[in-house]
């Protein structure tokens, strides 16, 4: 019985050596495999929030500028010595007003010289015609030639000529007169006026400039679609981002009937109110313009939005807890919230991510933080 159970041992053993090396095999192959699993990458803090579902009538969303109605660099007509400054910078002045003046002693003597022209010729004219009117008595009665009453004739008509040149002469001194005063020829606010007085001035060098704010103009521009929905005369809700400034009495003045080779978008022009200043010319502003019936959109923090070559989106936290870029159409935006049109159904669980850290990557772990 001893003898037939050492082989059965011995295989046993052997058994149990080889057992031992496989497991120590098995085990290295997982180390290794573990060193070159990549790590994952820690999740990202950030504050989350569900978004807003509401009804919303879409408005088509531009941006630009706002220029003044009408603005105009304003020169004096003649070279001449700065005598007077009417105005200040940021007055406002009414039809007609005096802005400056050079000094025009030359020319107001011209205006004296030309009256007295005037006023010369017209009493010789009134000599010629006394003389002319006698001469025509006497030669009825045979009392002078026919061609002394031709002459006589001829000096009449000759001082009436010299009324009209006096009279020529006299609307150029008044006219180089006026040229020596600068008013404003509309309403508005002056932006510019000269350093001081005694300045010498070159003809046409503008030294004041004029600016209507009671109406101001957005120049912006649409899509070739967004366009083919809007008609001169509707009303275009304008907003001042930086000031809050703010007008839903904006109105559609011009569609031009003409894309922009530059950019492929038509320009468009609005009228906005300004009666109580509240817009600044040349402020960036923003355009609502009304583009169809209600829709179901999402309010969103304003803060979420992103903005790349023209196109919006947000980020939004999935179910899974990654970060994923959605694009959205921006419908309003007002304050700290926005409203949005993602297109397409809401992602199940999925929640905004109201400031997006820099540097956030589409796929990236999200973790979220209480808000502050």
């Amino acid at each position: 019985m001893e003898h037939r159970s050492r082989p059965a041992a011995l295989a046993l053993a052997a058994a149990t050596l080889l057992a031992s090396g496989c497991q120590r095999a098995d085990g290295a192959t997982s180390l290794g495999a573990a060193a070159q699993r990549p790590l994952e990458p820690a999740a990202t803090p950030a504050r989350l929030s569900a978004p807003e579902r509401l009804r919303f009538a879409p408005r088509i969303v531009a941006t630009g500028s706002l220029k003044a109605h009408q603005a105009a660099p304003l020169a004096f007509r003649v070279a001449g010595t700065l005598r007077k400054i009417d105005v200040k910078r940021g007055q406002g002045v009414t039809e007609g007003a005096l802005l400056g003046a050079l000094d025009a002693d030359l020319a107001e003597a011209a205006v004296r010289q030309a009256e007295a022209g005037l006023a010369a010729a017209r009493a010789q004219t009134r000599l010629a015609q006394d003389a002319w009117e006698r001469m025509s008595r006497i030669r009825k009665e045979d009392g002078i030639s026919e061609a002394q009453l031709v002459q006589a004739e001829s000096q009449r008509d000759l001082a009436q000529a010299q009324i009209l040149s006096a009279e020529a002469q006299l609307q150029q001194a008044r006219a180089i007169l006026s040229h020596h005063f600068i008013r404003a020829p509309f309403a508005g606010l002056v932006t510019r006026v000269p350093d001081g007085v005694g300045l010498t001035v070159a003809s046409g060098s503008p030294v004041f400039a004029l600016e209507s704010t009671r109406t101001l103009t957005l120049e912006t521009s649409l899509t070739q679609e967004e366009a083919a929905e809007v008609r001169p005369g509707a009303r275009v809700t304008v907003l001042v981002p930086a000031t809050g400034a703010r007008t839903a009495e904006g109105t559609v003045r011009v569609v031009v009937p003409s894309v922009d080779a530059a950019t492929n978008r038509v320009p468009v022009e609005v009228a906005v109110p300004n009666a109580d200043g509240r817009f600044l010319p040349h402020a960036f502003a923003r355009a609502l313009f009304p583009a169809g019936a209600e829709r179901d959109a999402l309010r969103v923090p304003a803060a979420a939005l992103a903005q790349r070559d023209g196109a919006y989106s947000i980020w939004i936290a999935a179910a899974d807890g990654r970060a994923r870029r959605l694009a959205v159409r921006l419908l309003d935006e007002a304050g700290d919230s926005a409203v949005v049109d993602p297109g397409a159904a809401w992602p199940a669980g999925a929640r905004v991510i109201d400031t997006p850290p820099l540097g956030l990557a589409d796929g990236a772990p999200v973790v979220e933080v209480a808000s502050q």
